[in-house]
């Protein structure tokens, strides 16, 4: 047993949650987990310092919480690493290629921009490999995996890691690729006309068509089907998880300053995220 899943917690409800969806996808592949809890001053309240005292209590409550959950699910490999340090850094130091990184999120009951820099969408821009933002458990009779795809291989990477999770849970795998006409905001430019419209509707067809034969003919005992959706990519996908028990998403990562921002869709996705969502990277090995 390898430990490729990492949990970011820190005793609230939101990161309980994401290690309790950490844990069933672990006994799954099966994957041992490490518990990661940090202490981050720029946290504290104000005049609030960290002490040796705070940072022993949270050694034992991580240390109580990891033989709580190990004990209850079969002697599950839950190791702990507690630190003082900047939360989202040291989470994204945990982050290779071949791991998940698992941290919760609260649902949203403000406007959406006060979650542009969201730990998960932070964490998702600079990720390595995988990274999982759980804002609740699914419910237990869903087992859908919902993948977005646009023929990019980043997405091709998303859809073939959705085929595994799909495996694992014994659902089936939903491919979903948006498409629209270009937007014309010049009078005097001529507008579409019908047989454009129907040569671009192929062409994206046969984009989420490829993807389907591959992901088919690599997983050929899997259900997988295909919804071709005149959409925006973040409107059709959200049509799309009515039935969800997770959403795969890949993402392009830039490099300087832009690799702090996700992709427009994906961020997107996780500002409205409302099923667990896992963000692919390019380098992701897993």
């Amino acid at each position: 047993m390898t430990d490729r899943t990492i949990v970011g917690w820190d005793g609230s409800a939101e990161s309980d949650v994401a290690l309790a969806w950490a844990v069933e996808r672990a006994k799954a592949e099966p994957d041992g987990i490490v518990l990661v809890d940090i202490e981050d001053p720029a946290a504290l309240a104000p005049g609030q310092v960290v002490t040796a005292e705070l940072v022993a209590r949270r050694h034992v409550a991580a240390d109580t919480k990891a033989e709580r959950v190990s004990e209850a699910n079969g002697g599950l490999r839950i190791t702990t690493h507690v630190m003082v340090a900047d939360r989202r850094d040291e989470l994204r130091s945990f982050s290779r290629a071949d791991n998940l990184v698992v941290v919760g999120t609260g649902r949203r009951h403000w406007p959406l921009v006060r979650y542009d820099w969201s730990l998960g969408a932070q964490l998702a821009a600079r990720a390595r490999g995988a990274l999982a933002v759980i804002p609740a458990l699914p419910g237990l009779d869903l087992r859908t995996v919902v993948v977005g795809v646009d023929g990019s291989e980043v997405s091709l990477k998303a859809a073939r890691f959705a085929a595994r999770e799909a495996r694992r849970l014994g659902g089936e795998l939903r491919l979903v690729h948006a498409w629209l006409e270009p937007l014309v905001g010049i009078p005097e430019v001529q507008q579409p006309d019908g047989r454009f419209t129907i040569d671009l509707e192929k062409e994206h067809d046969a984009i989420l068509q490829s993807v389907a034969r591959t992901v088919r003919a690599a997983n050929p005992d899997l259900i997988v089907t295909a919804e071709l959706v005149r959409d925006d990519p973040r409107n059709a996908i959200l049509s799309s998880l009515d039935d969800a028990a997770l959403l795969v998403v890949g993402t392009e990562q830039s490099r300087g300053f832009d690799r702090w921002m996700l992709g427009s869709v994906s961020h997107a996705l996780i500002l409205a995220i409302r099923v667990p969502t896992i963000v692919v990277a390019p380098e992701c090995l897993i």
